[in-house]
């Protein structure tokens, strides 16, 4: 906190004032040269005055954009450990509803499974995708979890044999811990 003396009528800081900043004669505060907001603010404590500084307008946007790309940064980087972690074929990071060429129109119940995302998993509804090989199965199945992914839901995309194959050779207690970590996952 800065300090100020009072003496008089005036209140005066005990700092600099900045080459972007000025001194307002009017109610004794420093004020910034380019939005012309103040940089501090008066504050009464138990019959002392405290001015402490604070961000004017312009300060005050840097903040929020600085705030909003550490916040998306750290989103994406959620986002990539939950497709490290949940995407076990890199070939998947691919499958998405932006690469899809039209070509099968039941698309749009993959999209409709993830905009009711909520509702779905709520009633515990699953989505059955069935077809002959090359018909996009797991395209579909990428598409939602790729989806989901990007709204920060974890997903696990796997296959029955790659999880049988874990399991065998695992003793009890560490089939049971595996089995309770897929638990972790909103959508398996």
């Amino acid at each position: 906190m800065t300090k100020f003396t009072e003496k008089a009528t005036a209140i005066t800081p005990n700092r600099e004032i900045q080459p972007d900043e000025y001194f307002n004669e009017t109610d004794h505060l420093i004020y910034c040269s380019k939005c012309n907001t103040p940089r501090q603010c008066r504050h009464e404590l138990q019959g002392k005055v405290l001015i402490p500084s604070i961000r004017c307008k312009c300060q005050q946007e840097i903040f929020e954009q600085e705030e909003a790309q550490r916040k998306l940064h750290e989103k994406q980087m959620e986002i990539e450990h939950l497709k490290t972690s949940g995407l076990q074929d890199k070939a998947l990071y691919d499958y998405t509803f932006a690469r899809d060429n039209g070509i099968n129109p039941e698309i749009k119940l993959a999209h409709n499974y993830v905009s009711n995302w909520e509702e779905m998993k709520s009633n515990a509804s699953g989505l059955l995708i069935w077809g002959d090989v090359g018909t996009g199965k797991s395209f579909f199945a990428g598409c939602i979890a790729n989806a989901l992914l990007e709204k920060g839901i974890p997903v696990l995309m796997t296959n029955f044999s790659r999880i049988l194959n874990t399991l065998t050779g695992m003793h009890f207690e560490d089939r049971n811990q595996f089995i309770n970590s897929l638990n972790r996952y909103s959508l398996l």
